[in-house]
This record gives structure tokens, C-alpha cells and sequence, in this order.
């Protein structure tokens, strides 16, 4: 969702009713909510580092051409697309897990290079954060990332 987050003059901060938590489905990490968050609360704004998108791409390339395997490059799991160009966003937002029926969405400001994590579905306290990658985004990204079934 694009939106633009310097009318309200947003400065980048971390919910304190947030916490990092290790998932083992995946072997990864997750963002848990310790406390009930209500539907339409803004819980994170991260800045992000826009780099140009044939830059991943050369990457990968390179990646592959040395014969490491896919499931290595983990450096692109943790990316976003940022318009035309590529992002990696600071703070948790790289944590947040997809999930098609997602609870949270991301806000982007494209002028000020900053991200978002808006809630749109009340969260229980403990209950995992997830947003939506969308399809365009694993496809991209089609034999090396994996869409868990959360």
C-alpha cells in the first residue's frame, strides 16, 4: 500500500508491544505482538536502503554462475521492491512472515525512502505478525524462496 507518511510527519520507531521470536517452521524469525494491538495502528516505520534492482539481480547471477545453491542466497529473502528499484528496509520490517489471509500491512513513502507496518485486523496478544509479499514479489523470486503455508 503506497501511502505518503510524511503528512504526518512520521519519524522511524519500533512498537514496544513488539518482540522477535524464533519460528521453527521455517527456521527463521517472526514479529510477535506481546499485548493486543487494535485494527489501524500504525506499529512500525523502518527507513529503507534503495538500491538499483539489476544490482540483486547481478547478485544472483553471480551467486549461480559459482555454483552456490539457491537455497543460500538468503541476502534477497530479506528485500523489497521500492518502485522500479530494490529496498532493504531497517528496523524489523525484513521479519514481518507472509501470509495470504495477513493481519498487517506495509505503508511506503517513495519521497522519504520509509516503510510502514499498519495492523488491519485486531491482534491478540502473543499472535504473529504477517503481512502480504504479494505474488509478485515470489515470483521474482521463483526457485530459491520458499511460500510457507502459515
Amino acid at each position: 500500500m503506497q501511502k505518503n507518511l510524511q503528512d504526518s510527519n512520521y519519524k522511524p520507531f519500533i512498537d514496544s508491544r513488539l518482540e522477535i521470536q524464533s519460528v521453527p517452521q521455517i527456521g527463521g524469525w517472526g514479529i510477535f505482538t506481546k499485548e493486543n494491538i487494535d485494527e489501524g495502528v500504525i506499529i512500525e516505520i523502518a527507513p529503507v536502503v534503495v538500491y538499483p534492482r539489476q544490482l540483486m539481480e547481478i547478485a544472483i547471477w553471480s551467486c549461480q554462475a559459482e555454483g552456490i545453491p539457491n537455497g543460500d542466497l538468503k541476502l534477497d529473502q530479506y528485500t523489497v521492491n521500492w518502485q522500479a528499484d530494490g529496498g532493504f528496509p531497517m528496523g524489523w520490517v525484513a521479519l514481518y512472515n507472509h501470509k495470504d489471509d495477513n493481519n498487517c500491512q506495509f505503508i511506503a513513502d517513495y519521497e522519504l525512502n520509509l516503510i510502514g507496518i499498519k495492523t488491519i485486523k485486531p491482534i491478540s496478544a502473543e499472535e504473529q505478525l504477517f503481512v502480504s509479499y504479494g505474488e509478485h514479489w515470489f515470483n521474482s523470486k521463483i526457485g530459491y524462496i520458499t511460500k510457507y503455508p502459515f
